[in-house]
């Protein structure tokens, strides 16, 4: 009896952690575009994200720039609009496409929106007076 009560305690523990785990989500940027005054400018996108996904928080890990080949630690947290009308929690799909959407502050002037579906992550950050508008493509690894 007493080893049974042990398997279902650590079989419960187990099945707990499991559910309360997050979600891993890198996704490599295709094309960035960059809006100031008026005009826009598109090139091609040179970096590789990582993000940590833990119930209503995204938190941006990892920074990779494929082009230098440089890493940058990133802890920028994301906060996710769970009350909107297309949040997967909400919506089956049927109305609106399943979208998660977020906003989170990188740096000391800017905010930056992320709207993720299952395959892309599409970014719009303000920094001072202009626009940097990213479209990620998401990646299995």
């Amino acid at each position: 009896m007493k080893a049974l009560t042990c398997f279902s305690l650590t079989f419960v523990l187990l099945w707990s952690s499991l559910a309360m785990a997050g979600e891993v989500i890198v996704a490599k940027e295709i094309e960035d575009c960059f809006y100031v005054d008026g005009k826009m400018k598109c090139s091609e996108g040179e970096f590789k994200n990582t993000y940590y996904r833990d119930g209503d928080k995204i938190i941006r890990t990892n920074v990779f720039n494929v082009k230098k080949k440089e890493s940058i630690s990133d802890d920028t947290t994301y906060k996710v609009i769970s009350e909107l009308a297309s949040d997967p929690k909400n919506n089956s799909g049927a109305l609106f496409p399943r979208v998660t959407r977020a906003i989170g502050f990188p740096g000391s002037d800017a905010v930056e929106v992320l709207a993720i579906d299952k395959e892309y992550i599409q970014s719009v950050k303000s920094t001072s007076n202009y626009f940097v508008i990213s479209r990620f493509k998401i990646v299995k690894e």
